[in-house]
């Protein structure tokens, strides 16, 4: 399951925190606040259902978006600026060591 996981966190501490959590759990940074990725449907749940406690912790106004996305839409995506190579991400690209 491929996704994207956007946030708006007002809370620096919260923000952090969650973003070491999302890191830790293989997500990757392609933005500030914004996170693709690849992982089976057991940890997409575990990460959601993790970030949903921590929301209804304390008393905020943030918002966090699950945003599934297909290979072709992700393939398709245009980018202006600093590339992220997807193919990674998305397990097609092979590495060969000498």
């Amino acid at each position: 399951m491929i996704y994207f996981v956007m946030y708006d966190i007002e809370n620096n501490k919260i923000r952090t925190h969650i973003a070491k959590f999302l890191k830790k759990k293989g997500c990757v940074r392609v933005q500030k606040s914004i996170f693709l990725a690849s992982t089976d449907r057991a940890v997409f749940n575990e990460i959601y259902a993790t970030i949903k406690e921590v929301q209804e912790v304390y008393d905020n106004h943030d918002s966090v978006f699950f945003v599934p996305v297909s290979v072709d839409q992700l393939r398709a995506m245009k980018i202006v600026g600093q590339n992220t190579d997807y193919e990674l991400i998305i397990g097609n690209k092979t590495t060969m060591f000498f």
